[in-house]
């Protein structure tokens, strides 16, 4: 007998699908690759916007030991004063926010299956075929929610960026350097973000173009020293650090700015990064994540075909991926970072207005649903 939905990952995206269509009665099978919990890929920076809709989903991030974060911190080359952010964000590992979601799922009425590697889907056939772990499952309809990883069939294209995360354990005067404040630098070749998340540790997270690693080398000594040159503030917080990790996590070929456009089936709803990939710089890719999930859910429950429930939410995104690509050229290639570093240095109140802008202008502001 199929099920009337399975949705495939168990991020934040399909977490959010699982409990939208538990809560209204949905029979719903959640498949998640990994046994226990694990941490990824990911900036940890939780807007006002992803606030509310974890909230919405039952999860307390503040009893989460949640971070409140008020502020943003900006360098390229030169260092731009604070800059009050027009909304009170949270910074939380996904490693307590993924599994808090998954509990929730599983409180809703979820069926969450945990250790099963999804290979392919095959919607020629109706249901539609899920191959995991050796099996066969099948479901009038499918959440393809898997992240940044593709599955065969349903591929997204590959882009030239390389992302990586650690967690580190810092002293009391660099954790209060930290505290209420996001800190970007941009650097020839890539970024970095840090904040703090639960329990005073700082998440680090930098992007470098496929040329640039291939000169720094990937191993965590080599990125420290690297980083340490670029920003006077990476030097202060890195300089009297202790790596969490043995080697902080990666992920490669991140397609920043990908929409997609291809539909994969009628009966097959692209959520997450699987539907649009915002810029990691914008930290809105969680909220994106939660929205799409609920909406997927109740184009399900209403009978909305994946195709109409793709072109509705992809439109909604498009103001917000226009500035973010925009943004995003002005902080990853050579000729936008030494503009942005002569903005900065030459005309700092220009700047001090142009990023609350950005900041607004990249949140996804349409959640209707």
């Amino acid at each position: 007998m199929p099920l009337p939905c399975i949705i495939v990952g168990g991020g934040p995206a399909g977490a959010a699908c699982a409990i939208e269509l538990a809560r209204k009665g949905r029979r719903v099978m959640l498949l998640e690759k990994t046994r226990t919990a694990h941490h990824k890929v990911c900036g940890e920076f939780i807007s006002a916007d992803a606030r509310n809709l974890i909230s919405d989903l039952g999860v307390d991030i503040w009893a989460l030991e949640a971070t409140e974060i008020t502020a943003l911190s900006f360098a390229c080359g030169v260092q731009v004063p604070r800059i009050a952010l027009p909304f009170t964000a949270a910074g939380l590992s996904r490693f307590c926010l993924d599994e808090a979601l998954l509990r929730a799922a599983q409180d809703a009425g979820a069926e969450v299956v945990r250790g099963v590697t999804v290979t392919a889907l095959d919607a020629s056939e109706k249901p539609i075929v899920v191959h995991a772990s050796g099996k066969e499952f099948r479901a009038a309809s499918v959440v393809l929610a898997t992240g940044k990883h593709d599955l065969r069939g349903c591929m997204r294209p590959h882009g030239s960026m390389t992302s990586f995360k650690l967690h580190l354990r810092v002293s009391p005067a660099t954790a209060a350097m930290l505290r209420n404040l996001v800190h970007l630098t941009i650097f020839p070749g890539g970024y970095a973000g840090a904040c703090l998340v639960e329990r005073e540790t700082v998440a680090i997270c930098w992007v470098m173009e496929r040329e640039l690693l291939k000169k720094t080398g990937a191993a965590w000594q080599a990125q420290t020293r690297y980083l340490s040159v670029q920003s006077d503030f990476y030097g202060k917080v890195l300089a009297h650090t202790q790596p969490l990790w043995e080697k902080p996590v990666a992920v490669s070929a991140i397609p920043y700015g990908f929409v997609r456009k291809r539909v994969i089936s009628r009966s097959i709803y692209p959520i997450g990064d699987q539907l649009a990939v915002i810029p990691s710089y914008t930290g809105d890719g969680i909220s994106i994540a939660l929205h799409s999930g609920i909406a997927a859910a109740r184009a399900i429950l209403n009978g909305t075909p994946a195709n109409e429930f793709q072109h509705t939410v992809t439109a909604r995104l498009r103001r917000q991926m226009i500035w973010a690509k925009a943004g995003n050229l002005a902080i990853s290639t050579s000729a936008g970072q030494r503009l942005s570093a002569v903005m900065a240095r030459t005309l700092p109140s220009a700047a001090a207005r142009i990023i609350p802008f950005m900041v607004n202008a990249t949140r996804l502001t349409d959640f209707s649903l």
